[in-house]
């Protein structure tokens, strides 16, 4: 059984494993002032080859957070408010101080300290994987974080991105070896749901 039971993150780590072919890990402990936190998700390719975002970011090395409050927050204002608080946090900086609160957890220095240790330098991006972010504060903050190597992804767009991903030659069976790729394979290859709107 899965060690993260949150749908996003599920669906997260299928998409990292079956769309790219990502060994990962997950759960990674961090230590934090007063207890402990953790690195949801560790992702690269077994060869070390580069994979890309569905906007064609490149990535071979990434740490991931997935959060999702799809039924407190559906627009994503919330997490954009958190956001802009974090970025102001982070200053010029590629991390938020040990000293200083964090909403989006990944953007602490322990976490990016963790994450050196890891992979055994700064080569590295951080993606946060959310059900949403509002549009504006996506579009002003998205490119100046790009240049620190920290990356959004929706989970319209991830979802699209499997969408147009899947279909025959894919191995479609052998995703049925594990409940989210089983799932999948029901409701979008027996089923052929597809997003209203969306890709497929």
């Amino acid at each position: 059984m899965a060690a993260r039971s949150n749908a996003l993150g599920e669906l997260t780590r299928f998409w990292l494993q079956a769309r790219h072919g990502c060994l990962i890990d997950e759960s990674v402990a961090v230590r934090v002032p007063y207890g402990n936190s953790d690195i949801d998700l560790v992702a690269m390719r077994p060869d070390g080859t580069p994979w890309q975002l569905p906007d064609g970011t490149p990535i071979t090395r990434a740490i991931i957070e997935t959060k999702d409050e799809h039924d407190f927050d559906s627009g994503g204002r919330d997490f954009a408010k958190r956001l802009r608080a974090d970025v102001a946090a982070l200053g010029d900086g590629s991390w938020i101080p040990k000293a200083q609160k964090a909403h989006f957890s990944m953007l602490r220095q322990e976490h990016f300290d963790k994450a050196v240790q890891i992979f055994g330098s700064d080569d590295f991006d951080r993606l946060f994987v959310v059900h949403a972010l509002e549009q504006t504060t996506r579009s002003e903050l998205g490119p100046l974080l790009a240049t620190r190597r920290i990356q959004w992804l929706t989970v319209h767009e991830l979802v699209d991105d499997l969408l147009s991903w899947y279909g025959p030659g894919k191995g479609q069976a052998a995703l049925r070896h594990t409940l989210v790729g089983d799932l999948w394979h029901l409701l979008v290859g027996y089923c052929g749901m597809r997003r209203s709107g969306g890709a497929g």
